[in-house]
């Protein structure tokens, strides 16, 4: 079993995985190697190392075991969820991590939660068998997604809680509703939320939305961080500055650099050549992903690779999109690429079980 095993096992995928998250740590060396003692790009090297470890421990694990514990799973963050809410740490306005005592580590549960999502909306999906549910059970679906998403709200954590609703129609999508369904089911999800979004959502995070339109208009307040990001993405030209050598990025005017706008570092560093290069291995990681999804031997493993490689793409897409101002700033990292231990455990988890699922799919394609 174990070389039927290897057989199916994807190494190109774990290869991307690994070379994305290598690069990311030097880029995070780049921006933060003089800070001292212990420089974000060693913590970085400790997560992607723990990551490496849970990987091999899901690897060892059939995924068919989420199963049955994923209900368990979703009640666990949910719980969590409130708990943050009540007794979280309150950091620069918001509860979105619980302190880890001792190992001093602070856990998003967030991240988390996005997962427990996609493996709770596949197990009752795969009784659907492809066939379209009523349209009761379908809100009750809706409802699962729901809870997380308004609890990662009142954090306030816009941006996370953005990946629940894409997530939730492409595997609605996936089970086989038509396209003319999916827009109606859009509506019903756009006109509440453009309605009870300005009552809901704060207001430095509203100037983030809208500040990406005109950043100029106020240069020194919400469309800082976008001109910045622009000047540096812009100033790599076709090759970069080179390693180390980014003027916006090393002279500190770029904000959080390591994290939500590590992508404009990238670029200033190795300039539009290198920008295709990292766009191109994260479009061959997506393409791996749905490639699994297609060849997986069950609609329940099928499903969980399309949830999965919709949160991946959607974060990047967005990070991307934001830091060259063709997006809102929402605060999303780059997946595997940007320093945080919660997010990055969180993309192992997520990409260990699609291999997991890719491994143990022995029939070329699914009937």
């Amino acid at each position: 079993m174990i070389r039927r095993y290897l057989e199916h096992f994807d190494f190109l995928l774990l290869f991307l995985i690994l070379l994305i998250s290598a690069l990311g740590i030097l880029t995070i060396y780049s921006v933060t190697y003089s800070d001292p003692p212990l420089a974000d790009y060693h913590k970085q090297i400790i997560w992607v190392a723990l990551g490496c470890i849970i990987l091999m421990i899901l690897l060892a694990l059939d995924y068919r075991l989420l199963k049955k514990w994923a209900p368990v799973f979703y009640a666990a963050v949910v719980i969590v969820l409130l708990y943050l809410l009540i007794r979280g740490q309150f950091e620069l306005g918001v509860r979105r991590w619980i302190l880890i005592p001792f190992i001093n580590f602070r856990l998003q549960p967030s991240e988390f939660a996005k997962p427990a999502v996609v493996i709770l909306l596949a197990r009752w999906m795969e009784k659907w068998r492809g066939n379209p549910p009523a349209i009761r059970q379908l809100v009750i679906r809706g409802i699962i997604t729901g809870i997380p998403l308004i609890l990662i709200l009142k954090q306030p954590d816009l941006g996370t809680s953005l990946m629940l609703p894409p997530v939730f129609l492409a595997m609605v999508f996936a089970s086989g509703f038509r396209m003319r369904t999916l827009v109606i089911i859009f509506l019903c999800l756009a006109i509440p939320a453009i309605i009870i979004g300005p009552q809901v959502i704060k207001p430095y995070q509203m100037k983030r939305i809208t500040s990406f339109m005109d950043p100029e208009a106020d240069p020194l307040g919400s469309g800082y961080q976008l001109i910045q990001s622009k000047i540096a993405f812009g100033s790599g030209g076709l090759t970069g500055k080179g390693f180390k050598q980014g003027p916006q990025s090393h002279l500190d005017f770029l904000p959080v650099q390591d994290t939500d706008f590590i992508f404009a570092v990238w670029g200033e560093e190795r300039g539009f050549l290198g920008t295709l290069t990292l766009l191109a291995l994260y479009v061959l990681l997506t393409f791996r992903c749905l490639l699994i999804a297609r060849k997986a031997d069950d609609l329940f493993g099928t499903y969980i690779c399309v949830g999965l490689t919709t949160i991946l793409f959607c974060q990047i897409f967005i990070n991307t999109g934001m830091v060259i101002g063709l997006m809102p700033i929402t605060g999303l990292p780059l997946p595997l690429m940007s320093y945080g231990g919660s997010a990055c455990l969180a993309n192992f988890v997520s990409l260990a079980i699609i291999l997991n699922i890719g491994m143990r799919s022995f029939s070329m394609y699914r009937s």
